[in-house]
């Protein structure tokens, strides 16, 4: 198999960083109580299926990436789009920091995650902090796509950054204007990660990729 550094001399390295996190109080009791699998964690206030603790991975890995993933997590009465988005998930407080330092050096950013709810969860996020973003997923229409990638990739554009969920954004995307690209959560598949990582590196790029994994200390991450 021919690899980019055979065909392409000229292209800068690419660097991966995998960067560890702590759970916050709020994920700390949401986990322990799916490992005791109390099921109305699991299902909110909606009753009880034990159909949604057949597969406690994934549901400890949803732990792991934002406890408003579970409903009946978030207080209501909260703005929405308050700070406490960031300070209950250690996974969005180390993302708060990291952006706003990429941000200040100029960097542009795309961010993978597996759950489209989890890219609802960043695009709040985005509102509040008021960064320019485009976002790619599975419902995204072809035109829609093309229309986002092209404004992502016009001279000077203002967009900072882009969300994309790994399937949709993974395979035949070309945003080599972006030089970070962020993995909120790693694909089951390391494959998938490889392929979302080359959307920004790939010929037409002029400088270092750097890549960050987002990784929660001690848990099934």
């Amino acid at each position: 198999r021919r690899l980019k550094a055979d065909v392409e001399k000229s292209l800068p390295p690419k660097s991966e960083m995998l960067i560890f996190t702590n759970m916050t109080t709020m994920q700390k009791e949401l986990y322990k109580k799916i490992l005791r699998r109390e099921v109305d964690t699991v299902n909110g206030e909606q009753g009880a299926s034990k159909n949604a603790l057949m597969n406690i991975v994934m549901q400890l890995r949803k732990a792991c990436n934002h406890p408003y993933l579970f409903e009946g997590q978030e207080d209501r009465k909260l703005d929405p789009l308050g700070d406490h988005l960031v300070t209950n998930c250690g996974k969005m407080a180390l993302l708060d920091k990291l952006l706003t330092k990429l941000k200040q050096r100029g960097h542009r950013v795309l961010i993978f995650s597996q759950m489209t709810r989890m890219l609802d969860i960043i695009e709040d996020y985005m509102i509040m902090k008021q960064f320019q973003y485009c976002r790619i997923d599975g419902d995204t229409s072809y035109e829609e796509r093309e229309e986002l990638i092209d404004s992502y990739n016009a001279p000077g554009s203002e967009k900072f950054i882009f969300l994309l969920s790994t399937r949709a954004g993974g395979l035949g995307i070309n945003l080599q204007t972006a030089d970070t690209v962020v993995l909120y959560d790693s694909d089951w598949n390391p494959q998938s990660d490889l392929q979302a990582q080359d959307r920004a590196h790939r010929i037409g790029q002029k400088k270092v990729v750097n890549v960050y994994r987002l990784v929660t200390e001690n848990t099934i991450e």
